[in-house]
């Protein structure tokens, strides 16, 4: 059995935490006094003075008389963000104040049990693992009863034109999904869905099915914006597991609907997506699709380190332990679209929104550009490279880079024969048509933004494939393109042998040691990957 997190409370009187936490959490109480430093190996919260990167994943509450409220500054500013209570009617000095204000602490009123209940279930999403998934396309049945025509661009997403009943009737059904919901779990809904004309309503049904008598056993029904915005949640009360089924009705005569990706993820009490905090970025112009991005603000000192995730069919954010332990503030940026991203490309909308949300935590920070990096490995260093451009960041971290997205779909046919038929979504995803001309469109639109920025003073530290089998001209053009327009960047780069998914570990080990040197060198940070 995996070993509990803790909810560590420091001063204040024993809280009788409901069971549904208790089972969840190991819970220690100590006193407000209580000496971290000189006895650190009760608790281990600290190890040698500093604290343990081990207890970044435990709930910390502040009674009114813990002495961190009052003193000890250099100790609570240690503390990880999110994860800090403190008690609201609590004398807490003014350096305290805006340290936990920075760690985004939040106060309890401890004698109004709403106030309390409500943090009770905010330290069950503290508990609560990354979980999502699709349903695939593959699964997608069009009513016999429609009365139009049904074109599915592959994987990406189905278009519905006709004569849409006035009355609302099933268009679209899932087949059941095996993964489901867990006994006693709520799931979030998030559905691609956008009206292309005519004055359609829509409303979705989630049907739950009891996995062994296959009985309906519930059916929420609402309409997108329901589902989105989390004001209809899928809960299973009992103590069995049941499978999901799903299906769509529309109404309003003559139109269009275009539909995509339809993703569950767990349930958070606050709506954040995947874990606390994790936030949206909408593309409304294209079906109501998303990225999403969580921002921690470590110790508040230079520089804020953003990484973009890797291809992943996996709903969740990747790479939060490893960017915890530098230290620093970090950003991390997800792509669910797709079978596991679409390369963070999207409307003028959502590209302009995913900058916004950058410069937004460097403003936060009081951070420069030169304060900034940007890091990601295989679909994360299209996300790096691209908006360079926008930002400038002082470093670019990336290992096996894939530029031409284009390039990569037409790779298909004969050097990765069927090997990731994704490519060929994300080039229908961009232009409609799988074609070779809107292909090279793609890989246009890259090298069209990249090469109109300056980079005179970006680090790139480039780990490469030298037969990479998804984008093999990806470091050679990046490397030429940056001689001609940005000759006084510094381009460190490593080529490893072998296609675009050997030697990965190779490849994330030159990636974290270009981090550590490149923090340690610019930043005066030294980083121990060890802990």
């Amino acid at each position: 059995m995996a070993k509990k997190s803790m909810i560590i409370q420091i001063g204040g009187e024993t809280l009788a935490l409901p069971s549904k936490v208790l089972n969840k959490f190991e819970y220690v109480a100590l006193p407000g006094n209580y000496d971290f430093i000189s006895d650190e190996k009760k608790v281990s919260v600290f190890k040698g003075g500093l604290f343990n990167p081990k207890m970044n994943r435990n709930i910390f509450i502040f009674g009114k008389d813990a002495t961190l409220l009052k003193n000890f500054p250099k100790q609570l500013e240690q503390f990880p963000p999110y994860q800090l209570f403190y008690d609201s009617l609590a004398e807490i000095n003014n350096d305290q104040g805006i340290i936990l204000q920075k760690k985004f602490a939040t106060p309890i009123d401890f004698e109004d049990k709403q106030n309390s209940q409500k943090a009770f279930d905010a330290f069950l999403d503290f508990s609560t693992p990354q979980y999502g998934y699709k349903l695939s396309m593959d699964n997608l049945e069009v009513a016999e009863s429609f009365n139009g025509t049904a074109v599915k661009k592959g994987n990406s997403y189905i278009e519905l034109t006709g004569d849409f009943d006035q009355e609302l009737s099933q268009v679209l059904t899932w087949k059941i999904h095996p993964h489901g919901i867990n006994p006693q779990s709520k799931l979030a809904f998030y559905p691609e869905v956008k009206i292309g004309y005519g004055d359609i309503a829509l409303e979705y049904k989630i049907f739950l099915i009891d996995h062994l008598t296959n009985d309906i056993t519930d059916i929420i029904t609402g309409t997108p914006e329901e589902f989105r915005s989390q004001q209809k949640i899928i809960t299973n009360a009992s103590d069995t597991n049941k499978f999901i089924g799903l299906s769509l009705s529309a109404k309003g005569g003559e139109g269009s609907i275009e539909v995509g990706q339809s993703h569950f993820r767990n349930y958070l009490s606050d709506g954040s997506i995947m874990i606390p905090n994790g936030k949206r970025i909408i593309d409304s112009k294209v079906r109501h699709e998303e990225l999403y991005h969580y921002f921690n603000p470590g110790d508040l000192k230079p520089p804020l380190a953003v990484y973009f995730s890797g291809y992943r069919s996996a709903e969740g954010f990747e790479g939060r332990g490893m960017m915890g332990r530098m230290g620093c503030p970090f950003m991390l940026i997800g792509d669910p679209r797709l079978e596991g991203g679409n390369f963070y490309l999207g409307s003028d909308e959502l590209e302009k929104s995913v900058v916004a949300a950058i410069k937004e935590k460097l403003e936060w920070l009081g951070f420069s550009n030169e304060q900034l990096i940007f890091s990601g490995l295989s679909m994360g260093t299209f996300g790096s490279l691209y908006y360079a451009k926008d930002l400038n960041p002082a470093a670019v971290i990336i290992g096996k880079p894939l530029a031409n997205i284009g390039t990569i779909a037409i790779n298909e046919r004969i050097n990765r024969a069927e090997v990731w038929g994704t490519s060929l979504d994300m080039v229908t995803h961009f232009g409609g048509k799988s074609l070779t001309s809107v292909a090279k469109q793609l890989d246009n639109k890259f090298w069209d933004k990249f090469e109109a920025g300056t980079y005179n003073n970006t680090t790139f530290a480039i780990a490469y494939m030298q037969d990479d089998d998804y984008d093999g001209e990806a470091f050679p053009m990046l490397s030429s393109s940056l001689k001609k327009h940005s000759p006084l960047a510094k381009v460190l780069y490593k080529g490893f042998v072998g296609r675009h998914n050997d030697n990965s570990g190779g490849v994330n080990t030159w990636f974290l040691k270009q981090y550590r040197s490149i923090l340690w060198h610019h930043y005066g940070r030294k980083i121990d990957y060890r802990v």
